[in-house]
């Protein structure tokens, strides 16, 4: 699981970025479910990303097991699909260097009809000062 915390304010670009990242996670968590295509899931997010000029820099996810990251991938380059019973992350995330990065990660377990998220943390702007 990751959040981005904001320390003090949160710049309104970044709170626009960020709002993108939200949406567009929870568009993948929608979507995810047994038999669902993992490189159609990663385009839906990248196609998004790149109409507001941002790119996805890293996979949008990976199976949780034993290692840190294992199969499968989610990523365009993945013709699988997703399976029942299936641990993965949905962490998509928006770097710019020397500027900000902002990731939402969310383990899910992936169902008959969707997918059950494991991580239960609020997903709402967490500001510190």
């Amino acid at each position: 699981m990751t959040r981005t915390i904001f320390v003090d304010f949160a710049q309104g670009y970044i709170k626009k970025a960020y709002d993108l990242v939200l949406e567009n996670q929870m568009l993948v968590l929608d979507e995810m479910q047994d038999g669902a295509c993992i490189k159609t899931l990663s385009k839906i997010l990248e196609g998004n990303f790149k109409m507001n000029d941002y790119e996805l820099i890293h996979a949008l996810g990976h199976g949780v097991g034993l290692e840190v990251h294992e199969e499968p991938i989610i990523s365009s380059k993945n013709e699988r699909c997703l399976k029942k019973g299936m641990v993965v992350t949905n962490e998509p995330g928006i770097y710019l260097p020397g500027m900000y990065g902002i990731r939402i990660e969310d383990t899910v377990l992936i169902t008959d009809n969707g997918c059950e998220v494991l991580t239960k943390s609020t997903k709402d702007y967490c500001i510190i000062s």
